[in-house]
């Protein structure tokens, strides 16, 4: 074979061996027979890869395992570029990567050191890393990263790091596990750092993790920001920006670390939270570090010290000042305004051997200064306080102290506090004042500890008493010792203890008590007792007795109580313990005989209860401990008060844990009825359910209780199912059923009977909301349902709904009821109807709906309207209401009601009322129409009545003065009198109305037959009196005076103050057709109702004694003695008409005459005496008889229209008289 076919052939294998080479590299089947390559020559490895190449951005996914490593990435993409942002430019994304390390021991070539510089060849980049979830785990440590973005640039030395950032970070730490106590080191050596060695120079642009997560067992801190940007070469660390936030508090920092020639530090730090700052500074070589710290803010404060770290023990010293600091936010009572003024500390020498020196001035008031002073000496093993004084109002403390925790922790303490400020902090106890002195050692090591008391004492006065107390005594961690001596008295009382703790005990003691009830202790007590422990401290025996002679305490006073306890806890704490009480009394309620007793061991005993007296109880339960539980049965049990018997009917089981407590089934029975009950509660969860049942349960069995306020009649029976969870509610079912229920009350002798022939209730529920459905039915009060749903969480109130239906209610059945109890006839009727529905919060509800009443008639004696067809509505509307009626009136007239209310912000209303020709009748003979336009408000707690009323017609008669309508006079004084409370509205109130009265308003009334006719202005601002002003008229008036029918000529009433004292200008004249001479005589009233000037008058004037007798006798006086004795007997005929007139009238009116009135007609010897009546209102009839002569007459008169009469005269003469009255003004 020649030369040149052998290099063809060697040239022909290489070509064939590139094009291999190249389909592997360059081509995607050849890229997924490295990736099978790999996974069959490498242990652990396991890649798939997707249709595509390596380096191309197909992603794959990647997992090996190994002793040390296990890694996995999910979607693991890597793009590579050549000569883009680097010589190697790749971007690398992964949905997931996992990895969990193995810890391992370093080899000596780890542990060696390498001082060679690193240069890498040629510039990488990793331009794009984006990862969405890392996680990471070391031996018990987990770092977990959510979506991490960063890029990394190495050329030639230098790493450069533009952006790491990350959303979430979280560090899984393990839990502290309990460490070995480590010795307590004497001394500290002095650093020595060797200069460190960084092979590549390392810069980082920013850093930022916006949460970081630290988590250790249940404890989580929270790092809300983190930002970083720092340098680091072979020389030095520098960081430019040091940023953290977390727990409110914002932190930045900045330094240098160098380690060229020797160490040293330049860093300050500044925290910031609110208004405070806090400024750290530390700069300086180890050997002369300086540190300096100053806040600003509240809490102002400046330190400056210098520590020595190479040195042994690290020498030191420090000083430390503060000026006004306001501590009182952060106390209580009375140290609420604590302020420190002044505060210094120093602190020199080393770690070793320093000694210190701290000053504190402040206050706790302005008045009150407070100061504190100590000095100390320590060493890394231990601490010696000498002259530690406190100062505080009249109170001084000392305390000296050693303490040493070299190994375990042991001191000594001594303090002195004489006296304590006991009334600072309690100032409900005045007479207080109290020194105390304590002495003693400690020793704390692990879990094993020692007290010695030494001494410690208590001396004073508590609320006036004095008081004392003793104790010397020494205890380790099993309460085994010796108590030498505890004695404690208070006023006359007192106790002693005293013994041995150890492994035996023998203690005993006694108590003599004879107290007073004051603020500490609110019981009077008088009694002695003994107590004696004995036997195994693991089992110890107990024996008490105490006699009580008096207890009281509030409505509880015993006498003569017995307390007796043996109990053996080494033979299953077999007890005998008895409680015996002569007297027992509860407020008015006695018990005598009073025993309990409990008998037995723990695993079987019994209880019994007797008592005697008002509340005789005999109750009997035996039970014991089983299996961590106690298991009883109540057997026996029967309670009677009041003569009512309330009696056990079945045993009911009982059985309580610490998990669990039940009791099952049982009944009782009261006189007639029948209740059982059950219930569970499951203590761990939270968990209960409780279920009674009642059982034809007769109402009448509670009426002993409800003694004279009511009598119920009728039965019930019902179910109820209650459950809960941790105090909430869960579950409510039941239901209830009331049947021929009657309400029997009395009053004033007589018997009134409400019935209700059924009531029944339904109530559902589920987790979170309760429904109670009801419905009554009664044939007084008609018949009512509604529904009532409400959360089962008893916070949450937001949710209650509630409807209200009135299908139909009656007020005709009212009516006999209203009738007994008024005593006076009164016809009802009306139909109620509405439906109502509340929701939202009950302190302010919504309401929604209306109720209506129709067909409304009154009519009674006492009611001053009679109403017929009328209607009332209520409209709701969320948080108002609307209110419309319209009120008939049985005579005619009606009145119109218009108007709204709202309850939310607050209380505000308004109520129109419109009306035209209303009959009142407010009492008897006393009647009148109005025709009202009002308007009332109400808002900030203060009503207005703004409107007019004109009143068109009235009618009004008084016979005789009310009781009570005269006055007593002001200068009336009477000697221990007691004064009336003034009644008083009680809201604010403001009136301005307008009366108007018509010309058909008329009054009789102690002898005035007037009509009345005005306006009035009325008006009432608050805290005032109403006042009017206004005038009011009489016309066609006439006044009975001096057995005389007067006409009044002038008749004003004048207002301008107090409605009750108007200004009176009255004259009323003698009938000119029976004056002679054409005198007019009269008389004339003016002036202050409460001081009226009354006087005689006449036209043409003359002396009084004249016109008194045209007044009397309607002639002048004459010279004879006739004259004179006509003027006597006119003046005798007027008083005896006055006396006769009210007997006249009655006597008239039995015999079918209204307005009866008797009077005298005529002047001088014809004057004659006349009765008249009305046999209906236009015919009056009149009967004359003359006084000196025995004629008489008869006369008819009929009223044409209101001033045109026409009058018939039967007598001596005969005659038919055609009447017209006119008016002048």
């Amino acid at each position: 074979m020649s030369r040149m076919s052998r290099f063809k052939k060697i040239l022909g294998g290489f070509a064939a061996v590139g094009v291999v080479i190249f389909c592997i590299i360059a081509t995607a089947p050849g890229h997924h027979l490295l990736v099978a390559i790999a996974n069959y020559t490498i242990p652990g490895l396991k890649v798939e890869l997707a249709d595509g190449r390596l380096l191309s951005g197909t992603p794959m996914n990647v997992e090996y395992s190994s002793e040390q490593l296990a890694f996995n990435a999910q979607a693991l993409s890597v793009s590579l570029e050549w000569f883009s942002c680097a010589t190697v430019c790749l971007d690398v994304s992964a949905d997931r990567l996992k990895a969990a390390l193995k810890s391992s021991k370093p080899t000596a070539k780890e542990q060696s050191q390498t001082t060679a510089t690193i240069n890498l060849p040629l510039s990488l980049g990793l331009n794009d890393i984006n990862v969405e979830h890392i996680d990471i785990t070391f031996e018990q440590q987990r770092i977990t990263i959510e979506k991490l973005q960063s890029a990394i640039h190495w050329q030639d030395s230098h790493i450069n790091v533009s952006k790491l950032l990350v959303e979430q970070m979280s560090l899984n730490l393990p839990v502290a596990a309990k460490d070995n106590p480590q010795p307590v080191p004497t001394s500290l050596a002095g650093l020595e750092l060797p200069p460190v060695f960084v092979p590549v120079d390392a810069t980082l642009e920013e850093l930022k993790v916006e949460e970081i997560q630290v988590i250790q067992g249940k404890q989580t801190t929270v790092i809300d920001e983190l930002v970083l940007q720092a340098e680091v070469n072979s020389h030095q660390l520098k960081w430019h920006r040091l940023a953290v936030k977390a727990m409110g508090i914002s932190a930045e920092s900045q330094g240098t670390i160098s380690w060229s020639e020797k160490w040293q530090l330049q860093m300050g730090v500044l925290l910031d939270k609110g208004n405070n700052q806090l400024q750290i500074d530390a700069f300086g070589p180890l050997s002369e570090l300086k540190l300096e710290l100053k806040s600003r803010g509240e809490y102002p404060s400046e330190l400056q010290g210098q520590i020595d770290l190479t040195s042994a023990n690290w020498p030191f010293y420090m000083q430390f000042d503060a000026q006004s600091w306001h501590l009182g936010g952060l106390l209580q009572v009375p140290l609420e305004q604590l302020q420190i003024q002044q505060a210094s500390m120093s602190v020199v020498g080393d770690a070793n051997d320093y000694s210190a020196q701290l000053i504190l001035e402040g206050s706790t008031s302005p008045d009150i200064p407070i100061a504190f002073t100590t000095n100390l000496q320590g060493t890394l093993t231990d601490l010696n306080i000498s002259a530690a004084q406190l100062k505080w109002q009249e109170s001084v403390s000392t305390l000296a102290a050693q303490l040493n925790w070299q190994q375990g922790v042991s001191g000594k303490v001594e303090t002195q506090l004489s006296p304590l400020p006991i009334k600072t902090f309690l100032p409900d106890y005045p007479d207080t004042e109290l020194s105390a002195n304590l002495t003693a050692n400690f020793n704390l090591e692990g879990e094993q500890w020692l007290l010695d008391v030494d001494a410690l004492k208590v001396s004073g006065k508590l609320l006036g008493k004095d008081i004392a107390a003793h104790a010397q005594l020494n205890l380790n961690q099993h309460l085994q010792g010796q108590l030498n001596t505890l004695v404690l008295s208070y006023g006359q009382s007192k106790l002693q203890v005293s013994g041995k703790l150890g492994q035996e005990l023998a203690l005993s003691g006694e108590i003599d008590v004879n107290h007073q009830h004051d603020a500490l202790i609110p019981v009077d007590l008088v009694s002695t007792g003994k107590m004696m422990i004995s036997g195994a401290h693991s089992a110890p025996q107990v024996e008490a007795t105490l006699e009580i002679e008096q207890f009281a305490f509030d409505s509880v006073i015993a006498s003569h109580v017995n307390l007796e306890v043996q109990t053996d806890s080494a033979a299953n704490w077999a007890t005998n313990a008895q409680i015996k009480a002569r007297n027992i009394q509860y407020g008015t309620s006695q018990m005598s005989h009073v025993r309990v007793a409990l008998q037995g061991d723990k695993s079987q005993h019994t209880v019994t209860v007797d008592t005697k007296g008002d509340l005789q109880a005999s109750l009997k339960a035996n039970g014991g401990w089983h299996n961590q539980q106690w298991q009883g049965v109540l057997s026996d049990a029967k309670l009677t008060y009041q003569q009512q018997m309330l009696t056990l009917l079945e045993s009911a089981n009982i059985s309580v844990s610490q998990d669990f407590a039940r009791v099952d089934n049982h009944c009782w029975q009261l006189v007639n009825s029948k209740v059982c009950v059950a219930g569970k509660q499951d203590i761990t969860s939270g968990a209960g359910s409780a279920d009674a049942h009642v059982h034809q349960f007769m109402l009448k069995d509670v009426n002993h209780w409800l003694a004279d306020k009511a009598q119920l009649d009728g039965f019930a029976h019902g179910t109820l199912s209650v459950a809960w969870h941790d105090g909430q509610l869960k579950k409510v079912d039941g239901q209830l059923q009331m049947q021929q229920l009657k309400v029997h009350s009395q009053h004033e002798g007589q018997t009134h009977t409400l019935p209700v022939e059924n009531l029944s209730t339904q109530l559902t529920s589920n987790k979170q909301l309760a429904k109670l459905d009801w419905q009554v039915n009664s044939s007084v009060l008609g018949r009512i349902q509604g529904l009532l749903e409400f959360p089962l969480a008893a916070k949450n109130t937001d949710s209650v709904r509630a409807t209200v239906e009135i299908v139909h209610m009656s007020l005709s059945p009212l009516a006999p009821i209203l009738s007994k109890n008024l005593k006076q006839s009164v016809k009802l009727a009306g139909n109620i109807s509405g439906d109502i529905t509340l929701s939202g919060n009950m302190s302010s509800p919504e309401v929604l709906g209306e109720v209506n009443i129709s067909d409304i008639a009154l009519a009674s004696p006492i009611s001053p309207i009679s109403l017929v067809s009328s209607t009332l509505g209520i409209k709701f509307a969320g948080k108002q209401g609307f209110l419309t009626g319209q009120l008939q009136g049985e005579q005619g007239g009606s009145l119109a009601l218009d108007g709204t209310m709202a309850w939310e912000p607050e209380l505000t209303a308004r109520v129109t009322a419109q009306g035209q020709d209303f009959l009142l009748s407010p009492e008897t003979n006393v009647e009148l129409t109005i025709s009202p336009d009002i308007t009332v408000d109400y808002g900030n707690n203060q009503a207005s009545v703004v409107g007019k009323v004109q009143v068109p017609y009235g009618r009004i008669e008084i016979k005789d003065i009310p009781a009570g309508a005269i006055q007593v006079s002001d200068d009336q004084i009477i000697v221990d009198a007691k004064k009336e409370r003034v009644s008083r509205s009680p809201i604010a109130y403001s009136i301005d109305v307008d009366v108007l009265v018509g010309d058909d308003f008329r009054i009789k009334a102690l002898g005035l037959d007037s009509y009345i006719a005005g306006h009035l202005d009325m008006t009432k601002v608050p805290a005032m009196a109403l006042l009017a002003s206004g005038e009011l008229s009489l016309l066609e008036g006439r006044y009975r005076a001096f057995g005389q029918d007067l006409i009044i000529k002038t008749g004003q009433i004048g207002f301008n103050g107090a409605l009750d004292k108007p200004y009176l200008n009255v004259r009323a004249i003698r009938n000119p057709e029976v004056t002679a001479d054409g005198v007019e005589a009269g008389i004339e009233l003016s002036g202050s109702i409460s001081t009226p000037r009354f006087s005689i008058y006449s036209q043409p004037v003359m002396d009084q004694s004249q016109a008194l007798a045209y007044l009397l006798n309607g002639e002048p006086l004459g010279e004879g003695e006739s004259s004179n004795n006509a003027i006597l007997t006119q003046l005798l005929l007027s008083q005896g008409l006055n006396r006769s007139e009210n007997l006249v009238a009655k006597t008239g009116e039995k015999l079918g005459f209204s307005d009866v009135s008797l009077g005298a007609r005529g002047s001088g010897e014809s004057t004659k005496v006349e009765v008249s009546g009305y046999l209906t209102p236009s015919v009056q009839v009149s009967y004359r008889v003359g006084v000196f002569d025995s004629l008489s007459e008869i006369a008819v008169r009929y009223r044409v229209f209101s001033k045109l009469y026409i009058e018939a005269t039967s007598g001596l003469y005969d005659s038919i008289d055609l009447l017209y009255k006119f008016d002048w003004d």
